[in-house]
């Protein structure tokens, strides 16, 4: 596997921090996976009255690349506002991850669970692409943190609705050192996968 990648911040700018890369990946023994992608994002924050605004943009592109057999080229796009007040944030998203049908926009090097849902229905994107809406809520209670995060599912090159999902989470820093969490998932299927529910609880130390 020989896969050039860079990825270039600048802090600078007083609308916040832009990010140029590029991920050249040639997957040797799975050449149809062996992708060349080039994106710029920026994300900040500015005063709005007594609140925050909250922002989020960024573009991709996407091509086959080296031995891919496939001959393609996809885009990535995402649009994210929201507001921050003094305990307290709200966000509402729009991502697509491009499809045609038979070939998606991939993100194998992502931290797939954190992206599309907690319930893991699309660590891969299906053919047809993706369409993730999204409205999350976070806040602090008591000093236990608190997120609920809801999506509506859709095909980016059709009409297709995969589904939607619910995650909420609990974490609870008892001290410095330790603390708790509890997390849940719920998907409801309409044309995609299957209903899932999934559970975690955990404790966690740091030192």
């Amino acid at each position: 596997m020989n896969s050039p990648i860079f990825n270039v911040s600048y802090k600078g700018w007083s609308l916040g921090e832009v990010v140029g890369y590029g991920y050249l990946l040639d997957f040797t023994d799975l050449a149809a996976s062996s992708t060349q992608t080039y994106g710029l994002r920026l994300k900040g924050s500015a005063p709005l009255g007594g609140v925050k605004a909250l922002y989020t943009a960024e573009y991709a592109a996407q091509r086959d690349y080296r031995d891919n057999p496939r001959d393609y080229s996809l885009n990535y796009y995402l649009v994210e506002g929201g507001v921050g007040l003094t305990n307290a944030e709200f966000k509402l998203g729009y991502e697509v991850l491009g499809g045609n049908g038979t070939v998606a926009f991939q993100t194998p090097l992502a931290t797939l669970h954190a992206m599309n849902g907690w319930a893991d229905q699309f660590l891969v994107t299906p053919g047809a692409g993706l369409k993730d809406a999204y409205l999350s809520a976070t806040t602090t209670v008591l000093g236990t943190r608190l997120e609920a995060i809801y999506h509506d599912f859709r095909a980016d090159n059709n009409s297709t609705r995969y589904g939607t999902e619910w995650d909420l989470q609990a974490v609870k820093a008892i001290d410095k050192t330790y603390a708790v969490g509890a997390k849940y998932a719920r998907y409801d299927a309409k044309s995609f996968s299957v209903d899932t529910d999934k559970f975690w609880l955990w404790a966690e130390a740091k030192f």
